[in-house]
């Protein structure tokens, strides 16, 4: 497996957060568990957990796992469920099939997402009373439509035979 770290790179110098990349080349199988960023290019399958990270899924990877991580952003393909705490990005040609459960749904023009979205935040969002809406929308298809000029019964009009009784309008 083909990793490497900005802490390798710098020699145990702890200077911003800390990266992981798998490469292209790399196939994994199990759980995957990490902190900082971890960038994947390669194949995984399995399962991805990050209490604090962000999850980079490359143009080149191909992941059939479930995802929980804070921040997850996907410009190759997922099939698997994705609970992002904080974002989801679906980012360019991105091919998302599962479920998600995310505090922010973004995504570009090209990418693909099949599945259901659930937001984190519903709780936070006062829904609104919608039923005086419907209330309002029912009586009015309860009132009688107007009819047209020209169609429907003229009242004014009496029928031939009927004539008006005595005492009537327009009867002396």
């Amino acid at each position: 497996m083909s990793t490497s770290t900005d802490a390798q790179k710098n020699e145990g110098e702890n200077h911003g957060p800390k990266v992981t990349v798998l490469t292209r080349d790399t196939e994994f199988r199990g759980t995957v568990g990490f902190t900082g960023e971890l960038q994947l290019n390669g194949r995984l399958e399995g399962e991805i957990l990050s209490e604090d990270g962000t999850l980079i899924i490359g143009d080149t990877a191909l992941v059939k796992a479930d995802i929980r991580a804070k921040r997850v952003i996907v410009r190759g393909q997922v099939f698997g469920n994705i609970l992002a705490r904080e974002r989801l990005e679906l980012v360019g040609s991105a091919r998302v099939v599962g479920d998600v459960q995310t505090g922010a749904l973004a995504i570009e023009q090209g990418a693909v997402f099949i599945g259901k979205s659930e937001s984190l935040q519903a709780d936070k969002v006062e829904k609104p009373d919608l039923s005086s809406f419907f209330k309002m929308l029912t009586s009015v298809s309860r009132e009688p439509a107007p009819t047209k000029a020209g169609k429907g019964i003229d009242a004014t009009r009496l029928i031939p035979g009927m004539e008006a009784k005595s005492g009537e309008k327009g009867n002396p």
